[in-house]
């Protein structure tokens, strides 16, 4: 039988090769990128966010809103549909509110038009906030005519705006605020529509089971609703509509890719090929969008070969590696410029962002990647205890001077490759670094800070070092606040701030969202934050509900972005307080 062949006479087993080929897959994008950015200059009044990861490479930096959105197709699969509270993304709703409106860009490769999470997984979260927003507010309502009621009744003279100030009543038009959901006709077939909107109503209580909507009725003054745009979308460029005048804020779920038949089409000069910032891992060669981005001339150079792109990219990657080693803080010294940007390194760690850490708020938790938690900048930038939650880390210098050996202890907890944790309790005055000590009181010289060190290995092989690291971080920060207790009633200091305590891993997505959570249940009040002491011993572990562990982990990913625990870590953390045999217990050794 013979091979098919193209109007170019290439085989299809050819194209498929070459559709590997990191020159195609970036020109792909280029290509992508430009109808991206055509479309986004027709609504300019919208920001343009990006579904990680995919969406991100076909919007320039420069362009792009930060952070980006999270929204996977998985949640809109066939049968499965779900709104999923680690991706409630609540920094787009704001974003929306403030805008008018946003664009989200995705791509998918062969056989589809627009990816499951623009085409399902995002109108099921448009619908769920509508839905919930709608039944908050009529609950704020009828409280309302409840208690001014109530008021009449006893003769208190309150006015309209004062209660409706102290119940946070909207202005809701009932009537005609829409909690449908939308979705697009020629992909999602009557059928499974009827289906999912079944479940809308549901995916709202659920929401409101874990956070309070009411701040959000009398902000979200229209309903959200997605609209969608792809390559093969029919539009009057010249005449682009005004979004202005209608009654809902859209959602402009924007494809990025074309349609073409395999998901490969020859052009010239190129093969395109559809889709292809998807599975990155599988063809980047190590670069990122940002890389990309920042040299897309000197990888996309005209006449450039595939094996000189590839080159290049791997130039570019090296280049970027050994830039980030030149520029780390060195252990144990600082420059004349590090003392100048004092400040401006305390100022980039206590803002919330996926890029360093993230304030787990109204708890002393932040969470962050290893860049938050350099050795000893991380101390002088605020923090009182630091867990380092890798399985490999460098031996710090600090802890190799003359009495170093002195303030490390080593922990009962065994981790990755048998490594034990280890404690480093340090003085202030014992730091080797030149900070600003004259407007440093006695008391702040005495203070001790804290790091923790927990081997936990990456993916599958860190499960077993999770449930052992567990126990032994809670134990770690109750003899903190413990011993902090003691140290204020030693130097009659009044002071009751909480110490922060930032746990990071090295992107500060998975294994440090672990312990932090362990550590919002264990250890800090829902409501307010403050250190609650509910183990009493290091011997008596605390149990929790899953409904209570779902709160403390929605409570996290509300505000670090950034946060993608696995399904083993939270599987873990559940094992470890509604298990009833108990992990080992923390003891110092």
């Amino acid at each position: 039988m013979a091979t098919l062949r193209n109007t170019h006479g290439r085989d299809r087993d050819d194209m498929r090769r070459d559709a590997k080929s990191l020159l195609n897959r970036l020109k792909s994008i280029q290509a992508d990128a430009a109808f991206v950015s055509e479309m986004a200059d027709l609504f300019p009044q919208f920001p343009i966010l990006a579904n990680e990861r995919c969406g991100t490479w076909y919007v320039h930096p420069s362009k792009i809103h930060r952070p980006g959105v999270y929204f996977k197709s998985t949640d809109g699969h066939t049968g499965i549909w779900d709104f999923n509270l680690r991706r409630y993304n609540p920094h787009l709703i704001n974003a929306i509110i403030d805008n008018g409106g946003c664009i989200i860009v995705d791509s998918t490769r062969k056989g589809k038009r627009v990816p499951d999470a623009l085409s399902k997984t995002i109108p099921i979260w448009c619908a769920t906030i509508n839905n919930a927003v709608r039944k908050k507010a009529l609950e704020n309502q009828k409280a309302y005519k409840s208690a001014t009621s109530s008021d009449q009744a006893v003769n208190v003279d309150r006015s309209d705006e004062e209660m409706s100030a102290t119940l946070l009543v909207p202005a809701l038009d009932d009537e005609h605020w829409d909690v449908r959901y939308h979705s697009l006709p020629s992909v999602i077939s009557r059928s499974e529509h009827a289906q999912i909107a079944e479940k809308i109503e549901g995916f709202a209580d659920k929401l409101m089971r874990f956070t309070d909507m009411t701040p959000l009725t009398t902000r979200l003054l229209k309903p959200i609703r997605p609209i969608w745009l792809t390559p093969q979308s029919f539009i009057m460029k010249d005449d682009p509509p005004d979004y202005n005048q209608v009654g809902f804020f859209p959602v402009i779920c924007l494809s990025a890719s074309r349609v073409v038949q395999d998901g490969m089409e020859e052009q010239d000069g190129y093969l395109y090929v559809q889709g292809s910032g998807d599975d990155e891992e599988m063809w980047s060669k190590g670069l990122t969008p940002d890389l990309f981005w920042n040299n897309i001339d000197y990888l996309l150079e005209d006449g450039i070969t595939a094996s000189e792109c590839e080159n290049r990219a791997k130039k570019v990657v090296q280049d970027s590696r050994r830039l980030q080693l030149e520029t780390s803080k060195p252990s144990g010294v600082a420059s004349s410029q590090d003392e100048k940007s004092t400040s401006t390194l305390r100022a980039n760690l206590f803002t919330p962002s996926m890029e360093r850490c993230s304030e787990i708020a109204p708890s002393p938790i932040w969470i962050g990647n290893n860049a938050s938690g350099k050795i000893p900048a991380c101390w002088d930038a605020g923090y009182d205890m630091v867990i380092n939650c890798g399985a490999e880390i460098k031996r710090e210098s600090l802890f190799e001077l003359e009495g170093g050996q002195d303030w490390v202890t080593a922990l009962a907890g065994v981790g990755h490759a048998g490594a034990q944790a280890s404690l480093c309790e340090i003085k202030r005055s014992q730091w080797p670094i030149s900070v600003d000590t004259k407007n440093c009181s006695t008391h702040q010289v005495e203070k001790s800070y804290f790091y923790l060190h927990l081997p936990i290995a990456e993916g599958k092989k860190g499960q077993h070092d999770l449930l052992a690291m567990i126990p032994v971080a809670i134990e770690a920060v109750r003899k903190l606040f413990l011993k902090l207790e003691e140290w204020r009633a030693q130097n009659n200091i009044e002071d009751k701030t909480s110490p922060r305590i930032l746990v990071h891993c090295q992107q500060g997505m998975d294994r440090s969202v672990g312990i932090s959570l362990a550590l919002l249940v264990a250890c800090f009040d829902e409501e307010s934050g403050a250190f609650v002491d509910r183990c009493g011993s290091s011997d008596k572990k605390y149990s929790a509900n899953k409904e209570f562990i779902q709160r403390r982990l929605f409570q996290i990913m509300s505000h670090r972005l950034a946060a993608r625990p696995s399904r083993a870590t939270l599987k873990i953390v559940n094992t470890f307080f509604m298990s009833p045999t108990d992990p080992p217990p923390a003891k110092y050794t």
